[in-house]
């Protein structure tokens, strides 16, 4: 575990991507571009349109997106070791960065047939990730890009629709219990029944708005969203080489319920968790079902290694399945 060493040379193949920055987007190490219009956090500076740029290679060190290095780590293992056909998912796509990086490391190392399968419940990042496909050469009607939220079972979930881009939905927050009565209490006290009523029998909307980051202003409205679980997802797929995950601590509901299957046809997970307790959780459930552990950084820690320190926003737990 946490074996940086074993892979500290495992970029050394790939020759960074250097060129002209074509207008209207940026460039990664593999050569992937990413529409600037889907980085609403921002870009780094350098990405002139028309400019002259050549990158670097991954690095573990202070002020660099580490836990990109941890990503790309498992998309090269994952793509190395995939023989005659690889599978991918990605939960909570955003813009299907991960599926799209993960098909180019595929095709630069290991080119193979593929089926690429991205989980999204934002009508308009799915759309982002079939412009992003389309973007970097894949066609999205070959792959499955599914608009729905990813839960421990198939009953529609109350969820913030809205902000694109943003990342930080989840359908934990929006459809607990208490949130759920926190709405009936908001509704009756505003004396909206009759709206709510409506809107959720024709529109499945609450009409609520929530701040989904408190004091940013990025709004999403309280609706009623379809869901799918693992099982769905699995069903249909023999094996899957890597199954990516970011979907803001609903990863603590929507894995458990699935152990054995996951156990049976996934080589690979890597999972940004949400919370220590979540983190320390799931960590737990892996181990106990006896696979390897590769990384395991808290979240929301600064972690010192000989390869460079870095501080962690979202946990990083990678593991891999001996079994499959």
């Amino acid at each position: 575990m946490n074996d940086l060493k074993q892979y500290s040379a495992l970029f050394d193949e790939i020759i960074p991507w250097s060129g002209t920055i074509p207008a209207g987007f940026t460039v990664d190490f593999l050569g992937t571009v990413t529409s600037k219009e889907f980085l609403v956090w921002g870009y780094h500076p350098a990405y002139v349109d028309g400019g002259q740029i050549t990158l670097q290679r991954p690095r573990l060190e202070e002020g660099e997106n580490g836990e990109f290095w941890f990503e790309a780590v498992d998309w090269i293992l994952a793509v190395k070791e995939a023989r005659e056909k690889f599978a991918m998912i990605t939960l909570g796509a955003l813009y299907g960065y991960q599926v799209v990086g993960c098909n180019r490391a595929l095709q630069l190392l290991n080119p193979l047939p593929c089926k690429l399968v991205a989980v999204e419940p934002i009508a308009e990042n799915v759309e982002w990730t079939k412009r992003h496909m389309r973007d970097n050469g894949i066609d999205p009607d070959d792959h499955w890009v599914i608009q729905a939220v990813v839960s421990d079972c198939n009953d529609p979930v109350f969820f913030p629709v809205g902000s694109p881009g943003l990342g930080a939905q989840n359908c934990i927050a929006t459809n607990e219990a208490a949130a759920r009565q926190q709405y009936v209490d908001e509704i009756i006290k505003k004396g909206h029944v009759e709206a709510a009523l409506s809107g959720l029998i024709l529109k499945n909307t609450t009409g609520i708005q929530k701040d989904i980051i408190a004091g940013t202003g990025s709004f999403g409205e309280i609706k009623l969203v379809s869901a799918v679980t693992l099982a769905d997802i699995l069903g249909p797929l023999d094996r899957v080489d890597l199954l990516e995950a970011d979907i803001q601590q609903s990863e603590i509901i929507v894995f458990p319920p699935f152990r054995h299957l996951l156990k049976k046809k996934v080589h690979r997970i890597h999972l940004g968790t949400h919370g220590r307790d979540v983190h320390q959780s799931l960590y737990q459930m892996f181990v106990e079902d006896a696979w390897d552990v590769v990384f395991n950084y808290e979240p929301e820690s600064r972690h010192v290694t000989e390869f460079g320190t870095f501080t962690t926003n979202d946990g990083i737990l990678s593991v891999r399945n001996p079994a499959v």
